[in-house]
């Protein structure tokens, strides 16, 4: 329970500086940018990412303050039931992404041939890159 104690304390610090990042392109953002450049759509983000990283905090310190709560993160963290139902749900989010971007490379290429070109380079990136994590993962099995 000690290591797993550690390992939330880590994921805390890692959220308080993503906060602060976040808190620093807002505040960038306000003194730099202009309004007419998707100043608010940027802001609204990074400012949503700032309240998550806020909640995330504050859950992490209340469970380092009480062990009941600490126990119960941790039957969810490591429960493994838990863990295919995420890596299960994490496949079939990737695959209709696949299949949208795709779908959407498409239908651009009837409206803009850039913007059809752009997506195929991302469709390209993606595969590529699970191309790659895959060949490693499958090596170190």
């Amino acid at each position: 329970m000690e290591k797993f104690k550690i390992t939330l304390q880590k994921r805390m610090w890692i959220y308080y500086l993503f906060a602060a990042i976040c808190a620093a392109g807002v505040v960038i953002l306000t003194v730099f940018g202009r309004a007419n450049d998707g100043f608010n759509t940027t802001s609204g983000i990074l400012g949503a990412m700032f309240a998550i990283s806020l909640c995330n905090i504050i859950k992490a310190r209340k469970a380092l303050k009480d062990d009941d709560k600490l126990k119960a993160i941790y039957i969810r963290n490591t429960d493994e039931r838990n863990i295919q139902i995420a890596k299960e749900a994490a496949n079939a989010s990737f695959h209709a992404i696949i299949i949208g971007i795709a779908l959407a490379t498409v239908i651009a290429n009837f409206i803009s041939v850039t913007v059809s070109c752009t997506l195929s380079v991302c469709l390209a990136f993606i595969f590529m890159v699970n191309g790659a994590l895959s060949a490693y993962y499958n090596s170190k099995m």
